[in-house]
């Protein structure tokens, strides 16, 4: 039964290429964005899964307000950890303290690496199921030890056979290789950043006193849960914490679970607001928006044929078929159609994965080879044939056998009604997809756009953290500016386009608060500011030739709006307990993500904090690659043994759109191809219906219509239909897009030119896919159509 009921379907496709094409195409396309969608979805939502016992560990994260603002951030200082095995250890099973990802020089016999890794307390290659390749795990707390992984020991060593082989660790001690471990897997939120693990207690032989210094929050700290803790629970218990150390920023700590580091990361005002969790939701969003317009596709247009099945359904009926074959030789026909739009979604999607893998920076593959993969296809197939087919089906097999074999049949009201409806539904889908997509491209050019308060151009960063660069200065700038590569050379503590370090302690005459406030802080030289531009509303630079300038200070438009002053040139501020002057004020330059607010910072004339950050505008005359070979040349010559590194400030800057560029791109991607199968099923209605009225057609041609007129007559529904969609999508789009505007501190309104543009879109897109079939059908010779009836 079921084979002839296939068979029947096979038959009617063939019999009705276009449509059914139409129809392939329509589901195909909607199942293929479905399917790639689902894909991402799932890599984002399997991040950290992948580690044995995720749900019980969480990294440790620090609420507290500096200069105004709360902040939440996953760093905390050394005294946290020892502190909460101490008081809390009943619902810790591992309490672990890291230092946040650095880079630095690890060196075998002639070859040198600068690769990133992190110091770790003992415990934590158990906490995160580090698994061994060679060696032993074990000695964590050996000074002498370094593990590391796969990747870099075949990188610096050429194999995995390593254990007891040297390394030299930033040109100053040697450490012996104890294990090599297996490469974190890639949905790893720190899979990046830990090519190599060393004790912390080496670390903390390189730094004294770090282990008692509470205001030092840079570190990280992780945590496993006893099976029986909740996690609320805890984050409750240890919030007060650091009050009695930290009064001044009032502190409030928190756990952050494992299983949401990647979508939930968001705080705002020591609440967890989400992240990237939006995105995914907005991108499961498209998905079943655009799935659900294929769909209407296919029930527009099986409802529209009615009339031509109509004799069809009568006759079946007559020789003794029931509504219940009738539904189920629909809904065959319906899955068969569905069927052969996965194979074409099957066939985008393997073509399509490649690019987007690329795009994402992140591994999209089809998982061909398990089993589970194949049942959900199944499934996926057999529900949206069905959800597209149920209606048709149910609809087509109620018509009446006499009524229609007499051929006086005329589809009814309510089907034009669902019609008119599915078709408004189709049309809110692709303008709310329209509009979202402009607004997040408005947002990212508004972004592009912000005054970043500095030139990046040309301008390069050396890091000089194993160079000592302070002592060397003067004959290292001479030999730079000789070389002709560099037209300025500057030191400074921070690289201009990322704030390093924040302190508290600042004070001012007429402060409120009786606690110091926290500011960026930054050390620069005199050089600084002609090497990266700065913009300057008051005052002046530093100059090295003036002696009061050791205890002068330079501070940005956000800093001096939050102390309250409109001149703050020649006023003194407290640091450290030490005055300073006040001798410029520079704009706001973006030393963070161009999406967040400025912070208050200070720049100091080196002083406090080491200049370890070179900056180079490179000449003008000279080819980018020759300028960076004599620098390399000028490096080295002064230390040979640091790897030579830099960095482009435009290149880095341009990295933070990178995400919000994808996103712009992939909805607007999924946002034509919403409209192209919003455009297929609108042209296949539009045929149906002036096939239906072709009669009228000739009747009005025959008393002296034109064909502007017709055409006006067979087209004016359809831009009712989206001028409804239109009204319906605008406050719906307008309040979901600016919630979503609301993650970021700097950020566009939602102009009215935005849905004046998608009205732009929409309206000629309607029009133009309608009037071919409407000025085809008004041309027509009405002898010709009359005979026809």
């Amino acid at each position: 039964m079921i084979k002839n009921y296939f068979k029947a379907a096979w038959r009617n496709m063939r019999h009705t290429p276009g449509i059914s094409l139409v129809n392939i195409m329509g589901l195909g396309l909607g199942m293929a964005v479905a399917m790639i969608i689902a894909i991402w979805l799932k890599s984002e939502w399997s991040y950290n899964k992948s580690i044995p016992g995720y749900k019980n560990i969480s990294r440790v994260m620090l609420t507290g307000t500096f200069s105004g603002e709360v902040s939440t951030d996953p760093t905390c200082s050394v005294p946290m950890a020892a502190e909460l095995r101490t008081k809390y250890g009943a619902d810790f099973k591992r309490v672990v303290l890291s230092t946040q990802s650095e880079s630095h020089i690890l060196a075998y016999g002639d070859k040198k690496i600068t690769s990133a890794g992190s110091f770790v307390q003992e415990g934590y290659a158990e906490l995160f199921s580090l698994q061994a390749i060679s060696g032993s795990l074990q000695s964590a707390n050996d000074p002498s030890f370094i593990f590391i992984s796969e990747s870099l020991a075949r990188t610096l060593f050429g194999s995995t056979d390593i254990i007891g082989k040297p390394v030299k660790i930033d040109n100053r001690d040697y450490l012996r290789v104890a294990a090599v471990y297996k490469d974190l897997p890639d949905n790893f939120t720190y899979a990046k950043d830990l090519n190599y693990i060393a004790p912390w207690s080496y670390y903390a032989s390189l730094n004294p006193g770090v282990e008692d210094r509470w205001n030092e929050c840079r570190f990280l700290i992780f945590v496993q849960l006893q099976q029986q803790a909740d996690n609320n629970n805890v984050s409750r218990k240890i919030s007060g914490l650091l009050k009695p150390h930290l009064t001044d920023i009032n502190p409030v700590v928190l756990l952050h679970p494992m299983s949401e580091w990647h979508l939930y990361e968001t705080f705002k005002n020591g609440k967890n607001t989400g992240g990237r969790i939006q995105y995914v939701w907005m991108f499961a969003l498209i998905g079943i928006f655009v799935l659900l317009l294929a769909c209407i596709n296919f029930m527009n247009l099986s409802t529209a044929r009615s009339e031509r099945r109509a004799k069809e359904i009568g006759v079946l009926k007559v020789i003794g078929s029931g509504k219940t074959d009738l539904v189920i030789r629909f809904l065959t026909e319906a899955v068969l159609t569905a069927l052969l739009a996965f194979l074409l979604a099957i066939l985008l999607v393997s073509v399509s994965l490649p690019l987007l893998s690329r795009l994402t920076d992140n591994r999209l593959l089809l998982p061909y080879r398990h089993f589970l993969f194949w049942i959900i296809c199944v499934v996926f197939v057999l529900l949206t044939g069905i959800f597209a087919g149920l209606y048709p089906s149910f609809y087509l097999s109620s018509f009446k056998p006499a009524r229609v074999l007499k051929g006086g049949f005329k589809a009814g009201s309510r089907s034009g009604m669902l019609r008119k409806t599915l078709v408004v539904t189709q049309f809110f889908a692709s303008i709310f997809l329209i509009i979202a997509t402009l607004i997040v491209l408005q947002q990212l050019n508004y972004t592009k756009n912000r005054p970043v308060g500095y030139s990046g151009k040309n301008l390069i960063i050396i890091p000089a953290d194993h160079f000592n660069v302070e002592q060397r200065y003067g004959a290292l700038k001479d030999e730079l500016l000789k070389s002709g590569a560099a037209k300025t050379v500057a030191l400074s503590s921070s690289p201009v386009n990322k704030l390093s370090l924040s302190n508290g302690g600042y004070t001012w005459e007429g402060m409120q608060s009786r606690e110091g406030a926290i500011f960026g802080s930054v050390a620069v030289n005199e050089d600084f500011a002609p090497a990266v531009q700065w913009k300057f509303k008051e005052g002046r630079n530093f100059n090295k030739d003036l002696l009061t300038d050791s205890s002068g200070l330079i501070i940005n438009e956000m800093a001096a709006r939050y102390m309250g002053m409109q001149h703050p040139v020649g006023k003194i501020i407290s640091y450290r307990g030490d005055q300073y002057r006040i001798i410029g004020v520079i704009k706001d330059a973006v030393m963070g993500s161009p999406f967040a607010a400025a912070v208050p910072t200070a720049f100091f004339l080196g002083r406090w904090f080491p200049m370890n950050s070179i900056t180079i505008r490179l000449s003008s005359g000279l080819p980018v690659r020759k300028s960076l070979d004599r620098i390399k040349k000028v490096m080295e010559k002064f230390d040979a043994e640091v790897p030579f590194e830099y960095s482009f400030v435009d290149e880095q800057y341009a990295r933070h759109f990178r995400s919000v560029e994808t996103i712009g791109f992939l909805a607007g991607v999924f946002t034509l191809l919403a409209i192209v199968i919003s455009c297929l099923g609108l042209y296949a209605l539009a045929a149906f219906i002036a096939e239906q009225r072709t009669k009228e057609i000739g009747i009005r041609k025959v008393l002296g219509a034109s064909v502007a007129g017709l055409w006006r007559l067979l087209s004016f529904e359809f831009i009712v239909l989206t001028g409804i969609a239109f009204l319906i999508a605008v406050p719906a789009v307008y309040w979901s897009m600016s919630q979503w505007l609301e993650n970021y501190a700097y950020r566009t309104r939602i102009s009215w030119q935005v849905f004046v543009t998608a009205g732009g879109i929409i309206l000629p897109v309607t029009l133009l896919t309608v009037s071919f079939q409407a000025i085809k059908a008004a041309t027509v010779n009405p002898v010709k159509s009359l005979r026809a009836e």
